[in-house]
């Protein structure tokens, strides 16, 4: 047990910078993970925002399709209606 005492007396600081350097590197592993997980929580919800961003795009597509063929519909019913009036216009003018 003597030569064991006189080792850490002699080497002292040594082990106390070395037992430091340990403690340190420990504190700042266990800093980092909860970093990480920190990190990770956020990912995951930046990553349902872009999902409901892109999903929020599909639908403003959809509308915009449905639009688009509302207005198509439209313009083939005016034509429809205009073609309907000048049908009626000549049985009108034949009547007479």
């Amino acid at each position: 047990m003597e030569p064991f005492k006189e080792f850490i007396l002699k080497n002292f600081k040594m082990l106390s910078i070395m037992l430091s350097f340990i403690v340190t590197i420990y504190i700042q592993h266990v800093g980092n993970i909860t970093r990480i997980n920190e990190l990770t929580v956020r990912c995951n919800n930046l990553e349902l925002r872009i999902k409901d961003q892109y999903e929020k795009i599909d639908a403003i597509k959809l509308d915009k399709t449905v639009f688009e063929a509302t207005m198509t519909q439209l313009s083939i019913m005016q034509s429809d209606l205009r073609e309907m009036r000048g049908d009626i216009r000549e049985l009108l003018m034949m009547q007479k």
